[in-house]
């Protein structure tokens, strides 16, 4: 895929967790998931581990990818680092946060986010975390205001 157009965050994850990568992982934290696939292939092919903390920094991702496969995969992570990516959309973002229940620490750094307008539904995605990083976003205050109002935690 073409650098200007950056890989969905389900994208990411085939990539960076297949089980060419990982073969023998297990134990706790481990969610075990099956990677839909749109041709007929090994299932042990199509499985993932995915730890409950997943590193997604620097990985090109520009846009969230098919919700429902996100909220399979994904139901167990509480951490998630973002950084270094292309988003520069809050609604994509809240499509991967809204989709991902447990989630508790999000990383946002170094995402270029100057621009972005955060409407207060679209924060309300954000409301079970209880760290978020931004370093580097450059984000409104009234982004911050948003979030402060939309995430008790």
């Amino acid at each position: 895929m073409d650098d200007g157009e950056g890989r969905t965050f389900m994208q990411a994850i085939s990539e960076k967790y297949s089980p060419e990568n990982f073969p023998c992982r297990r134990g706790p934290g481990m969610g075990v998931v099956v990677v839909p696939s749109g041709h007929q292939g090994s299932p042990m092919k199509d499985r993932l581990n995915l730890p409950s903390v997943l590193v997604l920094n620097g990985c090109g991702i520009s846009h969230a990818g098919e919700e429902g496969e996100i909220a399979a995969f994904c139901a167990h992570v509480v951490e998630l680092d973002l950084s270094h990516n292309k988003l520069q959309d809050w609604h994509e973002i809240s499509k991967i946060v809204s989709n991902i229940p447990n989630l508790e620490f999000l990383n946002l750094s170094s995402n270029h986010l100057s621009d972005a307008v955060l409407e207060p539904d679209c924060a309300k995605a954000f409301s079970s975390i209880r760290r978020l990083v931004l370093n580097n976003t450059q984000v409104s205050w009234d982004t911050v205001h948003t979030f402060t109002q939309e995430m008790p935690e």
